[in-house]
């Protein structure tokens, strides 16, 4: 059984991310992850993706992400999220940032995520 796009979405942030379930990263991203920013993109390697995810973890103490808003678009392969993320680096500091992204998913995994930054502080 395929995962719809937002099932995808939902679980690469609220369980990959907040769960620390790196196998389920395994599962749900592509065998390549194209990463875009305004004027720039870089492809990810399938294991690539994977060890950002895992290495961005290393960094913290704890990391949640808060899905504030999920749209789902009508093509079944675009998801967009508005999140927050409320984070504690190792050294005990503690922020929260905030963003939006969006996902495509084909064939239940991620292929690519449009992101253009990421502000601190919480969505008012």
């Amino acid at each position: 059984m395929t995962r719809s796009a937002r099932e995808v979405v939902e679980q690469y942030n609220l369980v990959v991310w907040n769960r620390r379930d790196f196998g389920l990263a395994d599962e749900l991203l592509g065998d390549t992850v194209i990463r875009h920013d305004v004027g720039e993109s870089t492809t990810l390697t399938h294991e690539q993706a994977v060890a950002r995810v895992v290495g961005h973890w290393e960094m913290f103490e704890s990391i949640r992400f808060d899905l504030n808003l999920v749209v789902a678009g009508d093509d079944g392969e675009h998801v967009a999220v508005v999140y927050q993320s409320p984070m504690t680096l190792k050294d005990g500091t503690e922020t929260t940032i905030g963003s939006m992204e969006i996902f495509r998913v084909v064939d239940g995994r991620i292929t690519e995520v449009w992101n253009c930054g990421y502000k601190q502080g919480v969505w008012a």
